[in-house]
């Protein structure tokens, strides 16, 4: 058993993905939920510029941070959806195909929050420098998340494209595209009131339903694997870190 910290873009996330590190570790762990906060109110709020404060906030005490958590953390996983890459442009603020007069005097969350900057933002998607394909997603967004935290002890990374609710999709539908399709919460599992005998209420994305989720995410645990880059990228990390 480990003691293991997330830290997320949501409850959602979280409920998928200590599930599925009991199934790759083989045991039950204990987690702790860093980020978000559980009230979603607290320093960050959540969604990844949420997770991408709280890299930058904390790169220079990481360590000192898992040892704080009673008992100490053994691994820290961070996660960002891939769509990040795909559709935000201040995610692409530091590539070097970007050119604006504020590179390099703000961070990209400080420009984000200058409405007069952010308004006059000369990015353009896609960027130029990454190809719009699963791979270069989850490059971009790993190599942003390292050059954030620097030290990468003990820390995995995972970028479930274009988000974690597309290893739901192929658990259930067993699509060999699920990383290619756009928003497949609102194109595929919320688009009717029902998705496979699971009622789906509104566009809201509810816990308890994301833990029906986990039960087949789980069940076809190998099947995603092989249908998602980013499952098999995760478990394969996750394996390494713990020595499976």
């Amino acid at each position: 058993m480990r003691n293991i910290g997330i830290v997320c873009e949501g409850p959602t996330d979280y409920t998928i993905l200590k599930e599925v590190i009991d199934h790759i570790t083989g045991e039950s762990n204990d987690y702790v939920q860093l980020q978000p906060e559980a009230d979603l109110t607290g320093a960050y709020g959540n969604g990844w510029k949420g997770v991408w404060k709280w890299c930058r906030d904390n790169a220079a005490c990481k360590e000192k941070l898992m040892r704080a958590v009673e008992p100490s953390l053994d691994l820290l996983i961070i996660q960002m959806d891939g769509d990040v890459s795909r559709k935000e442009k201040i995610a692409h603020c530091l590539c070097n195909a970007t050119k604006c007069e504020y590179k390099g005097k703000y961070h990209p969350l400080e420009c984000d929050s200058k409405k007069e900057i952010r308004e006059s933002c000369p990015i353009v998607l896609p960027c130029a420098e990454h190809k719009t394909s699963v791979n270069a997603y989850i490059r971009h967004l790993e190599q942003l998340i390292i050059e954030e935290l620097q030290d990468m002890s003990d820390t995995c990374i995972v970028i479930p494209c274009d988000s974690t609710e597309s290893w739901i999709v192929a658990a259930y539908d067993g699509l060999e595209d699920a990383e290619e399709k756009e928003d497949p919460w609102k194109n595929i599992i919320a688009k009717k009131k029902m998705y496979h005998e699971i009622r789906i209420t509104g566009k809201q994305k509810r816990i308890n339903v994301f833990k029906e989720f986990a039960i087949v995410v789980i069940k076809n645990w190998e099947n995603v694997t092989k249908l998602c880059v980013s499952a098999r990228a995760f478990e394969e990390h996750v394996k390494s870190h713990c020595k499976c």
